[in-house]
């Protein structure tokens, strides 16, 4: 994970490949959500950070891209519920399912064997969506905040961080 707003992360594969990513938020203004391809000026982008951040690698082109949709609450937690007597749900971990996702289905699977409700689970119980659309959260606000949170990278990037910690 870089020291980025924009939160890339870079991973090596058993497969001696690089897998590398990065979240930009997209606001979907349909339902249902259309198939989520990525944008090519993302992919770009991440192309040349990962040429900046490894330059023996900067002649590796990328092979393949990816993109899909997140959910994002406008408290920034998940939510978790039930519908009807059998069924359970957690959605909306904004980003952070793999970590967020597992930790929240076993309060829930808690919760189906003892009946109670851990403290953690009651935070993000809804029985009813309670959240107003979210201004900041529109396209021209997620646009603004990825443009911000980029040029902050650029001027107070890892690289003048990482002179910093070795001057010291």
């Amino acid at each position: 994970m870089t020291q980025h707003n924009i939160m890339e992360n870079y991973r090596l594969t058993s497969r001696n490949t690089i897998v590398f990513g990065v979240r930009r938020l997209e606001r979907g203004t349909k339902f249902p959500l259309p198939a989520k391809a990525p944008d090519q000026g993302t992919v770009d982008d991440l192309a040349k950070g990962f040429a900046r951040r490894f330059p023996s690698l900067a002649d590796v082109a990328v092979k393949r891209a990816w993109g899909g949709w997140i959910a994002i609450t406008s408290s920034f937690l998940p939510l978790a519920g039930q519908v009807g007597d059998n069924t359970f749900y957690s959605i909306a971990c904004n980003g952070h399912g793999l970590a967020q996702a597992p930790y929240v289905g076993s309060l829930i699977a808690d919760m189906i064997i003892d009946g109670h409700r851990h403290d953690d689970l009651e935070h993000v119980w809804t029985r009813k969506s309670k959240f107003p659309p979210a201004v900041a959260l529109g396209r021209l606000g997620l646009r603004m905040i990825w443009a911000v949170d980029r040029w902050n990278d650029l001027v107070n990037g890892s690289r003048r961080n990482a002179r910093r910690a070795t001057a010291e």
